[in-house]
């Protein structure tokens, strides 16, 4: 429930249009349970394309990348980083990307504290930045967003990602 509460926190302030936006945001007075709303996105998401168009063009793979990036720009100002980039949170819609699902999303400079524990990892491995997989406990910030976002184009062009192991 925290880390739920945390997502709407989280989601309410960042606005991009490039970026799934938060609608509305509750508790269910019965049970305490909090609920968010967004949009319904009429599309696909970009792992459902890349499963029927294995790589994309150049022209495409830059334009959506540089979409990605502008909306993580705008979430990294805020002080938020995803840590979840990946093409399953990419959703596509009237040929434009929007980044989706800030879940495990972590704001930089909260001071609730930690929610999750020094050893634990929290993101899909193929995407996730060196210091991110290595579970140190060292704190991760903006740059492990790029190296997901460089592993992502990197998907787009080649058909798969760079490290493919166990």
């Amino acid at each position: 429930a925290e880390r739920f509460q945390r997502e709407i926190a989280v989601a309410a302030r960042l606005q991009h249009p490039h970026l799934v936006p938060l609608l509305t945001a509750g508790v269910v007075t019965s049970t305490g349970v909090p609920w968010f709303s967004m949009p319904f996105v009429e599309g696909e998401s970009l792992r459902d394309l890349l499963a029927r168009d294995r790589e994309l063009g150049i022209e495409t793979a830059i334009r959506i990348t540089r979409e990605v990036a502008d909306a993580l720009d705008c979430a990294h100002a805020q002080g938020v980083v995803h840590r979840d980039i990946k093409p399953e949170n990419i959703l596509l819609s009237r040929g434009h990307a929007l980044v989706a699902d800030f879940g495990i999303a972590r704001a930089l400079h909260e001071g609730t504290g930690r929610l999750t524990a020094t050893g634990v990892s929290i993101g899909t491995p193929a995407y996730m930045s060196p210091e991110q997989a290595e579970m140190s406990g060292l704190d991760i910030d903006t740059r492990s967003d790029i190296y997901s976002l460089g592993v992502l184009l990197y998907e787009l062009l080649a058909g798969s990602t760079p490290f493919d192991a166990k």
